[in-house]
């Protein structure tokens, strides 16, 4: 008997992973926010040249550019677990590894890779705005803050609001590498299903289309902010 694709079992594949939704959402958008806030801050150290802090960011930038997803995650649990016990019983604290939270553990890898590329992507949407901005800014007695917040930020948003948005699609997709670290995600949960019947490349797909339409939505969602933002990018002082 030849192959058949059962278009049943996909279906009911992917309500399984519509469920999972929320867990995708959890280690895209916390790692989002959280490397927005940090890498806009390690932008501003290394554009406005804070010593020592520029050059200690530029290396960890540069170190972590250079090292894929997978192995800083798969580095991260590795550590966290094999010193976990012995900084529990120093502590007199009645926990081992095993009570560590897989997805916790996920959300602090993914948000340290998020603040590496976003710290990139902030740093050369600021530096887009030209240099004469500043020079204005400075002369009519503005701080840095009223600058950044009133001149620089709004030119800056047109550039990195795309790069933004990469970035998260990204980080949608990066999510399923929680996987190789026990978090039962998407992937997870659809092969975990099929592994009754055999059917993964009906389990596969399912996923596919979900991560698919995750990402349709964040596009659609980018190009109505690079809407709202427009303006800005003609050099508009708000």
């Amino acid at each position: 008997m030849g192959f058949q694709f059962d278009l049943s079992f996909l279906i009911f594949e992917i309500g399984i992973a519509i469920k999972y939704i929320p867990v995708v959402l959890l280690l895209s958008v916390v790692p989002l926010i959280i490397g927005l806030l940090l890498g806009t801050g390690i932008a501003l150290t290394r554009l406005f040249k804070v010593h020592p802090f520029d050059k200690i960011f530029t290396v960890f930038v540069i170190f972590l550019r250079g090292v894929p997803l997978v192995l800083q995650l798969t580095i991260l649990y590795l550590a966290v677990s094999l010193s976990i016990d012995s900084f529990a019983k120093t502590l007199g604290l009645h926990l081992t590894s095993k009570d560590l939270s897989y997805t916790l553990i996920a959300v602090v890898g993914l948000s340290i890779n998020a603040t590496v590329y976003l710290s990139e992507v902030m740093r050369t949407a600021l530096q887009s705005v030209a240099a004469g901005q500043y020079e204005a800014a400075y002369s009519v007695g503005m701080t840095s803050g009223q600058m950044l917040r009133r001149i620089i930020i709004p030119q800056a948003l047109p550039v990195a609001i795309p790069l933004i948005g990469s970035n998260f699609i990204g980080l949608i997709k990066g999510s399923a590498i929680a996987s190789l670290i026990s978090v039962v995600e998407i992937i997870n949960a659809t092969l975990y299903e099929a592994s009754g019947n055999y059917k993964f490349l009906e389990a596969y797909v399912a996923a596919a289309i979900i991560y698919w339409l995750l990402c349709i939505l964040v596009e659609r969602l980018v190009a109505f902010l690079e809407g709202r933002v427009g303006v800005y990018g003609k050099g508009g002082v708000v």
